[in-house]
């Protein structure tokens, strides 16, 4: 049992250690691309449960977002400066909070919207 305490409190310690050193190095790794003909502005992707601030039951898979610069039901159409594939996504949520809005993320694309524009991990996109 007491192994099994310690490998619990271990993995805890590694996996808050590695999302803390994830956000702290972003800017090094995470450079705008300078080929936008809108805004490129920081996004990550989130997955939630419950409800989203519109009311709406959160569904990972729909292509929507989090921000707290655009109003609830405002629809954007986002770009992946690296594949060039975009999605018109609809804001349902506000966010994004914590470490990542402190370290300049202003959106946060459902896994299934980042999926659809070929989005991995954390990085710029083009809001046009």
């Amino acid at each position: 049992m007491k192994i099994f305490v310690a490998a619990a409190l271990l993995s805890a310690l590694t996996l808050t250690s590695a999302e803390a050193a994830g956000w702290a190095s972003v800017h090094r790794y995470v450079k705008p691309s300078g080929n936008c003909a809108g805004s490129e502005i920081l996004a990550s992707s989130y997955s939630s449960r419950g409800r989203t601030a519109s009311g709406a039951v959160f569904n990972s898979g729909a292509l929507a977002a989090a921000a707290r610069t655009w109003p609830l039901g405002t629809r954007l159409t986002v770009m992946n400066p690296r594949t060039g594939r975009s999605a018109t996504i609809l804001i349902n949520d506000t966010g994004p909070y914590g470490i990542s809005y402190r370290m300049g993320a202003r959106l946060d694309l459902t896994t299934g919207a980042a999926r659809h524009i070929g989005m991995h991990g954390t990085q710029y996109v083009c809001v046009l």
